[in-house]
């Protein structure tokens, strides 16, 4: 089932644009400090790789005629399900750390900046994945999948910060601060981009959402962000799989 799933990432062209997104994203960060540069590609990455990610992953976990002829394999399909995930996976993996691994040089990082512009990459790619195969499991149906999972990009990478601080300035006569945080750990992506900022000490400002996080949530170092926003990928795709196991097909 992996190989399957993994054969068909591979096979797609569009999946050389995870190898050419860093680097072109890199041009624009020459000369500007490693920090600033790390801080950079992650946000470009935050706001131009989902769109990509969504594109490739939802019409392979979200095709219900595809499913029904893999199904007719012995396997159970909560661990179908996880190994079409892993396909996709491992077929958009090494594109996205090869193009991170040159945009990283043509930067000139140093093996300390160019780890964690792998691993904030690799963290983004299981978060979206993770989403892709949340919306895949319960709609099971390309279109409806896509447009829903666009809208949430939409939300989460466009709408999400003046929304935030809308609903900070609503709530600051109101005992509702649970409410505020919560919506800030919605959104792990942004979670760690502040914890990078906080932690590299980058010359950078983190914004009126980045203020609220380290208000909210205290100190927040880059590990602890890494760790958050790779946990919650991969809590989705365990949903996901679980809710797929459950549903008719």
């Amino acid at each position: 089932m992996t190989a399957l799933f993994l054969k068909e990432v591979a096979r797609n062209p569009w999946t050389a644009g995870l190898f050419l997104l860093p680097p072109l994203l890199a041009l624009g960060f020459q000369g500007r400090g490693e920090g600033v540069g790390l801080v950079g590609l992650y946000s470009g990455l935050s706001l131009l790789l989902p769109p990509l990610v969504l594109a490739l992953a939802v019409p392979l976990l979200a095709s219900r005629e595809e499913w029904a002829f893999l199904l007719g394999f012995p396997v159970r399909p909560f661990l179908a399900f996880l190994q079409g995930v892993l396909g996709v996976l491992l077929g958009l993996a090494p594109p996205l750390l090869l193009g991170l691994l040159l945009g990283a040089g043509l930067l000139g990082f140093s093996w300390e900046a160019g780890l964690w512009l792998l691993l904030s990459g690799i963290g983004l790619l299981l978060f979206w994945l993770g989403l892709a195969a949340l919306l895949s499991a319960l709609l099971l149906e390309e279109r409806r999948a896509l447009a829903l999972g666009f809208g949430l990009f939409g939300l989460l990478n466009v709408l999400y910060g003046p929304l935030a601080v809308a609903l900070a300035v609503r709530l600051r006569d109101y005992p509702l601060e649970g409410l505020l945080t919560l919506a800030l750990l919605l959104n792990p992506q942004e979670v760690h981009r502040v914890g990078l900022l906080l932690g590299l000490k980058a010359p950078v400002l983190t914004g009126p959402v980045g203020y609220l996080v380290a208000e909210r949530l205290g100190t927040v170092g880059p590990l602890l962000g890494l760790g958050y926003l790779v946990l919650f990928g991969l809590l989705l795709t365990l949903l996901a799989a679980t809710l797929f196991a459950r549903r008719d097909r």
